[in-house]
């Protein structure tokens, strides 16, 4: 496992830091804010994420953001949080619609291993497994939806990742977004 670390602002800025493509600044409503919410929420979220959402007051935005990086007292914090509530206010948008007549739906649920670890941001790799992030258990999971079987791998305490991803060599990144860090796991070894 590689984990690149830094200090959470230091990476926070630099991050926003980072030039915006034409396509994110043109997805995004024009505003005070606007750069630092396309430069630092975008690292893990497409911005599709933040358009197509049912929108928060200032508040409600501060408390889902703190679920996912600590920016609390920061002037990004206060940046991001007055530009969404500003551009993404509560709506109904993607408001549930019913639907006539009757309706089958199912769903296959598993329970972790790693109860209290806030499963998150699932993806499919290509040979069918899961992944996901247990952010508060600082762990990276593994399940093989055909047989049930579950795999964790714990991660450096601190970490508490937020997103994983996959390359096309089969290895497994996660952003640790408590301690500031970028991690790849190799499941082959």
């Amino acid at each position: 496992m590689l984990t690149l670390r830094a200090r959470p602002l230091r990476v926070a800025l630099l991050l926003a830091a980072i030039p915006i493509s034409p396509t994110l600044a043109q997805e995004l409503p024009e505003g005070s804010g606007k750069d630092t919410v396309a430069g630092m929420c975008t690292v893990c979220h497409p911005v599709r994420t933040i358009t197509r959402n049912s929108g928060y007051s200032e508040e409600h935005w501060r408390q889902l953001i703190a679920t996912m990086v600590d920016l609390k007292g920061t002037p990004e914090e206060k940046t991001i949080t007055s530009y969404l509530a500003r551009h993404f206010p509560p709506n109904t948008k993607r408001q549930a619609k019913p639907v006539a007549g009757d309706a089958t739906i199912k769903f296959k649920e598993w329970v972790v291993p790693t109860l209290g670890q806030r499963a998150r941001d699932p993806i499919e790799t290509p040979d069918g497994m899961i992944w996901w992030a247990g952010q508060f258990g600082s762990l990276i999971g593994r399940i093989n939806p055909k047989t049930g079987e579950m795999k964790e791998w714990p991660l450096d305490p601190t970490a508490n990742p937020h997103s994983v991803f996959h390359d096309h060599d089969g290895n497994i990144w996660y952003t640790g977004n408590k301690n500031g860090t970028l991690g790849k796991f190799d499941p082959k070894t």
